[in-house]
Parts: C-alpha cells; structure tokens; sequence
C-alpha cells in the first residue's frame, strides 16, 4: 500500500518498516489520537468478507491478543478489515530486535543472554496463561528498548491455544531455524513448540551462531532439525556453566516432553544468571543508537555549498526548551560506510514535499524528540532536513529549527561532540542572519 494512504478510515500510513510471508507492516499516524502507531497488513490471508467465518476467526485472535498485558508483549489497539486485507494496529517499539544486536556485537556475555531470555520467558508465561501461543519465536521479534525492556512482537501469527491457525494455503509459519521439530512437521503446537524457539534463541546469543547452522539451503536446515537437531552446550569447552548450558539443552530438544513444562519454570531457572544483563544490553542499545544517529547526521551531503552537511538551527524549540547539556567524549568507533540519501531518494522527497509538509514534518520529529523516541526522530530529521537546505535554504527558519532538534537528538544519545559541532555550524547561519538584518 501507498504512503498516505488512510486504513480502516482512521491510520495514515507514513512509511514501510518490513515485510514477512503474512504480510508487511507500516508505520502509521494514528489520525483520532495523534499517536504513531504500526499497522501490520496480513496480505496473506486477504479477501476476507466482513461476515465470514475467516473475519470471525481473525475477531477471536485479535480478542486474544489484545486480553495479554505485560510490559514484554506488544500492545494490541485496534483491528478490522481494509479493502479485504485484515490489520493489525500495535503500539510502535524503537528499539533494536535480538537479530541485529548479536550481528553488530556477536556472542553475548552468559549475563546479557539470560536476562533476554529471562524477559522473554516472562513474556511467553503471560501469553499461555492467556490461551495464545506465539507460533514463530525468533531473534527478529524480539525487540530490545533503550528503556531496558525485552518485548515480544509479531504475535499476528499467533492462534488461540487447540484453535486452528488463520493462514493461507502453503504459507510456512515461522522461521526453521527456529521452529520446534514437530512445528515443521505440520502437527499441533503447544506451549512446549515457543519454548524450543526461546532456547534456540538462548543458544544464538550464548554462541553468536545460527542453531542448526550457516543457512544456505532450506532443505538442509529442516534435515537438520528433525534429525540431529541443535548441538548439545553441555560439556562445550567454550560454552556456558554447566547448569545453563544443560537449560538450552533441555528446551531445545527434540522431543517436546523433555523440555520444561512452563515458560514461568524457565524464567526462574534463568534469574540467576541475569545479574547485570540488563545494564550491557541498555549500554550496548544506547552506543548502537548514538552512531546511527551520528552517522545518519554526518551523511546527509548535498551538492551545493560546504556547510550543508549538517542541518538547522539553535533556535530555542517550541516550548523554549534548550539543548540536553552536552559533553565532550572520545570520538567512539563507527563500522561501515557513512550512509547517504541517494539521488533517488532526494528527488523522490523533493518533488513531493512543500514549505508546509516540510514544516509539519519537522513537527511530528519535535514530538518525537520529547517523549524520549530518538532514534525514530533522528531518522525523520534526516529525511527532513535535506529537503529544507535544498528547498528553503540553510538558513531558512525551518531549516534551523530542525538542524536544532538534530543536535538535541545526538546530545541526548550522549553524542556531544557531534551536537556541539552542528550547533557551531548553525550558529554560524544564525549570525549571518542576524548580520544580514542589521544591514
């Protein structure tokens, strides 16, 4: 679906965050409440009828879902149908998801590992308890917040425990790396089923490497998973203590009555390793969020002019509000190219955006900006602010004002090396301004 486009009458989509086998999901402004929101579009299994039994059988999952509250699971506000195609309406996590974290950072420390897992143990228990089942437990929904939370998302492929999955024909449910050996072979999920993708998880983090793997083939991978399955980590030299180890051996295996019987006897099983998990994950978040966002700053070039590299203005915000303080640090190390708009892109947002649509922008990443979402309003400011240089000019109100918010973002991510620099260089345009009104 396009960008703009309004689902159920009430969610603008703004932009794609990803697409799976059910469908893709967007973020949305929720346009009654004023709140960003993501809409997942389960594509998959559209056509539906109002009236139908598939509606009625979508209306009793979304019911599921939303009966689960728990600061580990995402939240659920809205469903329906939109032009035959169900949606789901969920609360938006930034964040970094479990996959991303192991593949910047690899293996985790024993402590880090288990207090993820601890979270996402305590996650699973509510759902059972609730009757739902995730059906698809794997690195990429699992969501790590910068507020020290483990969530579990993507419960849209989840079913009512004993209740027929809603799916389309010859769509796979899950990843098989991840999925428990009786999953993969078509039979009927239990609560056991996500506690072998929360140890084939552990597993990941402990050791930094697929369960069953390097993934070139399909095919191999599921022969490996119904036949010798995940590698035992007990008595593993490098791998963790003794009684951890024996815990992902046990969810991982491959029968379903030799692994633990409920999520909350893992979440005990797993507290006493957690301590000071959660401080190397949030640290860790933190570092990742700051150099995107400082190399997303550095980034935006345009062809005209040295100063334009940057972006806008200290111009106090809205409310009067000044910049976090901000220190001098270290430069820290940044992997990986500096990434660019590309030309595509720039022409792209060019041609459709205006001096109002430029300035509302800049509003909905002011928002952002001060309910603590950096990273989200970072990425907007990016897209924003080369737009207003090119179109408004660098010393245009609004250029200035987002450039500001900029280097708000990057203080408040403890980048303020990087702020100062780009509040010096807006100082600089500010003064030629006050110059030019003096003449």
């Amino acid at each position: 679906m396009a960008r703009g486009e309004r689902v159920g009458g009430r969610y603008r989509l703004v932009a794609l965050l990803g697409r799976g086998g059910m469908g893709e999901v967007h973020e949305a402004e929720d346009l009654e409440l004023g709140r960003r929101v993501a809409v997942k579009l389960l594509n998959a299994v559209g056509g539906m009828e109002p009236d139908g039994e598939a509606m009625e059988r979508f209306r009793r999952e979304a019911r599921a879902m939303a009966r689960i509250e728990h600061p580990g699971v995402v939240t659920l506000y809205d469903s329906g149908l939109h032009k035959g195609t169900a949606y789901l309406v969920m609360q938006v996590l930034d964040g970094r998801n479990l996959a991303h974290l192991v593949a910047t950072t690899g293996a985790l420390p024993v402590s880090a590992a288990s207090w993820i897992a601890h979270g996402m143990a305590r996650a699973l228990a509510v759902a059972h308890q609730s009757g739902v089942l995730h059906r698809d437990i794997k690195p990429s929904n699992v969501i790590l917040t910068r507020d020290g939370r483990v969530v579990l998302h993507d419960f849209g492929l989840a079913r009512l425990a004993g209740e027929r999955a809603i799916t389309a024909a010859g769509v796979v449910l899950g990843s098989p790396q991840f999925m428990a050996p009786e999953a993969i072979k078509g039979g009927l999920a239990k609560a056991s089923a996500d506690l072998y993708g929360l140890g084939a998880c552990l597993y990941f983090m402990l050791t930094g490497e697929s369960p069953l793997g390097p993934v070139v083939d399909v095919g191999a991978v599921v022969e490996r998973a119904l036949g010798p399955g995940v590698p035992r980590l007990s008595g593993r030299a490098d791998g963790p203590p003794g009684e951890l180890a024996a815990l992902v051996d046990r969810l991982c295996a491959q029968d379903p009555e030799e692994r633990p019987r409920e999520a909350a006897e893992v979440a005990e099983a797993l507290e006493a390793f957690t301590a000071g998990g959660q401080e190397y994950v949030t640290d860790r978040l933190t570092a990742l969020q700051r150099d995107h966002a400082v190399r997303t700053a550095q980034g935006v070039r345009l062809t005209k002019g040295p100063e334009y590299a940057w972006d806008e203005v200290a111009v106090p915000g809205p409310r009067g509000e000044d910049p976090a303080p901000v220190k001098a640090r270290p430069a820290h190390a940044r992997g990986g190219e500096t990434p660019t708009l590309s030309d595509h892109t720039r022409r792209m947002v060019l041609g459709s955006m205006s001096r109002e649509t430029a300035l509302s922008r800049q509003r909905e990443a002011v928002n952002l900006v001060q309910r603590g979402e950096l990273e989200a309003a970072a990425r907007m400011l990016a897209a924003v602010v080369p737009v207003c240089v090119a179109r408004l000019g660098p010393d245009h109100p609004t250029t200035l004002t987002s450039q500001y918010w900029q280097a708000v973002c990057l203080a408040r991510l403890d980048a303020g090396r990087e702020a100062l620099e780009l509040l010096a260089r807006v100082n600089r345009y500010v003064d030629r301004r006050r110059g030019a009104a003096s003449d």
